[in-house]
Formats: C-alpha cells, sequence, structure tokens
C-alpha cells in the first residue's frame, strides 16, 4: 500500500529507546541492570512515602461518575503507594501494559481487527492534542493537508507551521461537508484531517467521514479523523437537544463499521479527556499502520524524556474501568443535553447550529453582531464574559465566537450555567 504521503522515519532518541528496552524486560521479566536514564525519580522508589493512603469513593455520586472515582482512587494508589512509581520518568508513547488497553480500545470501540502482538500500531500520549500534532508532523513536508472550513484550531496551526499546505474545504449553510469541494480539491497523496463530532460546529456525520475516506483513497492518500467526541452524540431539534442512549449507539455503530472497513487508510486520534472527564491528566491515543506510529512515537520521544507516569498511571486504570463498564459518559451527555437547551431557548436566533438533527461535541458557534475578535473582547471588557473568537476555527476574520458547553462546573439546578448564559444575551442584545 502506497504512502506517500509520510515522512521518512527519523532516527529514533538513544534515550528514549533505552528507556523502552528497561521497560520491556521488566514486562518480561528478565534480568536488568539499568543506568538508561537521569531517572531522579526512581531513587526513592523502595521506600514507603506514606505509612497509609486511604481513599473513599463517595457513594451518592451517580453511577457515571462512580466508574471514573473508583478509577481515580485505584490509579492514585498504585502511583504513589506503597512504592511511589508515579515519582519517576516512563517511556514516551506508552508502556506495553498500557498498549495493551488502548489495542483493546480500538478493537472494541472501533472495531478494528487488533491483536496483543500489535502494540507498534497504537501510541499513548499526554493528551489528546499531543497525538493530533504528532500525526501531522509525521506527514511529509509540502503534503496538502485538507480539512473543513470550520475546524479545530490546533490542527490548522500545526498544518501552517511544519512545512504541510493547508487546504480548507467549504463546509454548506448546515454546517455538512461540501464533498464536491473536497473531491474537487484533495491532490495526489493529500491528507484530510477532520475531527468528528466537530469542534467547534457540532456537526456529525458517519457518511460524510465515509465519503471522505473514499475521496481520499482514491488519490493514494489518508484522513487523520480527531475522534474524541464519539460518546457526545445528541439528537437535536428547533426546539432541544436530547440524549438518547440508543441514538448514541447508533451512531457509535455506524462509526464503527467505518472504522473496521477503512482502518488502513486512516489515523484514529482519541482521548480519555472527554469521555472521562479527565482532561487535566492528559491521557491521549493514536491509532494506525506501524510507520506512522513510528513516526509519532519519535516525534514524541525527541521531545518528551518521559510520559507523564502518574497520569499514564491513573488513566490506565481508568480505561480499564471503562472498558469494563462504558457509561463514563452518560452523565455528561445529559448535562450537554440540558445546557444547549438552555441555549436554544435563550440565544435560539444567534446560534449556529448543525442542520442534519445530530449534534456532538462540546461547543456551540454563536453568530456575533460584529466581528469575532472585537466582539470577544469587547464582552470581555464590559461584562467578564470569556469567548473564543471564530477566527482561529475559521481561518479568517468571521463574525462569530465559540461557546464551551462544559467550563462552567456543575451544581443541582445549574445556576451558574443559566446565569453564564443570561449574561451573554445581555452582552448580544447591547452591541
Amino acid at each position: 500500500m502506497k504512502r506517500n504521503y509520510l515522512s521518512p522515519p527519523p532516527p529514533p532518541p538513544a534515550i528514549r529507546t533505552a528507556m523502552a528496552k528497561v521497560a520491556e524486560r521488566e514486562v518480561r521479566k528478565l534480568p536488568v541492570f539499568d543506568f538508561s536514564s537521569g531517572n531522579v525519580g526512581r531513587l526513592p522508589a523502595e521506600f514507603n512515602l506514606f505509612t497509609k493512603l486511604e481513599i473513599e469513593v463517595n457513594r451518592n455520586l451517580p453511577e457515571s461518575l462512580a466508574v471514573i472515582a473508583e478509577g481515580l482512587r485505584k490509579g492514585i494508589i498504585e502511583s504513589f503507594y506503597q512504592s511511589p512509581k508515579g515519582l519517576g520518568y516512563s517511556t514516551t508513547g506508552g508502556t506495553p501494559q498500557i498498549k495493551k488497553l488502548v489495542l483493546e480500545y480500538f478493537r472494541n470501540i472501533h472495531g478494528i481487527p487488533l491483536s496483543e502482538n500489535d502494540l507498534n500500531r497504537v501510541i499513548v500520549t499526554a493528551g489528546g492534542q499531543q497525538a493530533l500534532a504528532a500525526s501531522l508532523r509525521s506527514l511529509k513536508e509540502g503534503i496538502d493537508v485538507l480539512m473543513p472550513r470550520w475546524e479545530y484550531d490546533a490542527a490548522s496551526g500545526t498544518t501552517r507551521t511544519h512545512g504541510l499546505r493547508e487546504v480548507r474545504v467549504d463546509v454548506k449553510e448546515d454546517l455538512s461537508i461540501d464533498l464536491s469541494d473536497v473531491e474537487s480539491k484533495a491532490t495526489q497523496d493529500s491528507v484530510f484531517y477532520i475531527s468528528m463530532p466537530n469542534n467547534p460546529t457540532g456537526y456529525t456525520s458517519p457518511s460524510d467521514l465515509k465519503s471522505i475516506i473514499e475521496i481520499m483513497i482514491r488519490k493514494d492518500g489518508a484522513v487523520v479523523w480527531d475522534a474524541p467526541y464519539i460518546f457526545t452524540v445528541l439528537r437535536l431539534n428547533s426546539k432541544k437537544a436530547i440524549y438518547d442512549e440508543s441514538f448514541l449507539k447508533e451512531k457509535l455503530n455506524e462509526f464503527r463499521n467505518i472504522s473496521s472497513k477503512y482502518h488502513d487508510y486512516m489515523c484514529i486520534l482519541s482521548s480519555l479527556s472527554k469521555t472521562c472527564l479527565i482532561a487535566g491528566l492528559r491521557f491521549g491515543m493514536a491509532l494506525s499502520c506501524p510507520e506512522w506510529i513510528e513516526n509519532m512515537n519519535t516525534i514524541v520521544g525527541r521531545e518528551n524524556l518521559s510520559s507523564p507516569t502518574a497520569s499514564f498511571i491513573i488513566g490506565a486504570v481508568i480505561l480499564e474501568e471503562f472498558l469494563k463498564k462504558p457509561i463514563t459518559h452518560t452523565w455528561t451527555c445529559k448535562v450537554l443535553a440540558d445546557r444547549l437547551t438552555i441555549l436554544i431557548e435563550e440565544l435560539k436566533e444567534y446560534l449556529i447550529l448543525p442542520g442534519n438533527g445530530v449534534f456532538g461535541a462540546l461547543y456551540v458557534l454563536v453568530r456575533t453582531p460584529i466581528d469575532g475578535d472585537k466582539f470577544s473582547t469587547k464582552i470581555l471588557e464590559e461584562y467578564g464574559v470569556v469567548t473564543v473568537p471564530g477566527r482561529a476555527f475559521y481561518g479568517e476574520p468571521i463574525n462569530a465566537v465559540r461557546l464551551s458547553l462544559v467550563a462552567v462546573p456543575w451544581i443541582e439546578g445549574d445556576e451558574k450555567w443559566i446565569s453564564n448564559v443570561k449574561e451573554l444575551k445581555k452582552a448580544l442584545k447591547s452591541i
């Protein structure tokens, strides 16, 4: 299979390679006489820093949050008690034990036929954004990278600063992707980056994703599918957003059918941040062909001597809990549906929403009466309302800003969210 869009693999970092060999021998229970790195966090590894470390999960939590809390409890204890393993270095890209869990995630959720020997097809990263950056930086200089007109700004920034050519594809008024524009702009060996569900629009369409992949295959290209939001899909109508578990499962199955069929032509990115509410722990992951993953491993290993060890230990335990009981998203989806419904009730005339009755991800676009940059600055100064200008996602000035549905902590009745929305409404009406 041609993969002319990939850079030749650079030489792997020597220290990372040595550390990986240590981890591999330890897993295989072989003798290790380690002189590999300045891993000063290993010095107290045989000490019991704590004589007691007890954590009790709140029994009154919703079941989905209780799964996360139990994973946190186990992970914190494993990181620091009795041996403080979380203080030392650990190999970038993930240990073999963690990679096996990631393989299970991509096998179970995305339907990709993987065996335990396919560790060279996955990588664990310090957050989903590190996976995103490494996936694009693995491409050959000068390659065309197509992306929708509305797209996550980090993908655009990485593309433009690493010798790649950014090509924006039109979206229609209902936020669907103009597939004829994809067809006309796709060049030989080009790559398409897409977040789906989309950040910032919420647009979600498995059929569009499938069509894009098929177009790129005809050009001997590939698709980078950024997929951390697949568990946040809601029904949408003119009056409200609805969390419907059967509807979510239907969309997950559609996505699963696509990735199981076309995975050889994809680099699939994901993260526990959104599914398990652990964004600050930085646990991202990716799956692709061994060549793409090798490039990503080298890039990450050259710039990071260690993974965030404690985060990876805790994240692995939470991932294991999620794989046993994949319900951690249910509470979040109910909150998202309620908050989006409040926005529709209060700001319907300003919202830019998908027209296909499906909404995903954590963000909403709001149409502004003036340029989004100026509007964002003005309402911050006059009202203390913080939004992100649409230019970052649209690629040029536009009268729009992005709102996050999750920046405000939830309390019973969600009064803080309601207060924020009313303040934004006041700001919109005043300009």
